[in-house]
């Protein structure tokens, strides 16, 4: 999935609902601008391949 996939525009509204954090149409314009830089320098990181046999954290419990 890319940056470009996604419909900003109502993942904000969704969020703005789920999180009872209503915004402004200024506000929801400007998230819109960082999510979508956000996702844009994500996506390099998110193609770069893993090898198969990835070595995980260690788990630790209480």
């Amino acid at each position: 999935m890319t940056s470009t996939d996604i419909d900003w525009p109502a993942y904000i509204q969704l969020m703005e609902q789920l999180l009872n954090v209503p915004l402004d149409d200024a506000r929801r314009k400007e998230l819109e601008v960082q999510l979508t830089r956000m996702a844009a320098l994500a996506e390099p990181l998110m193609e770069f391949p893993l090898p198969q046999r990835q070595e995980v954290a260690g788990i630790y419990k209480l």
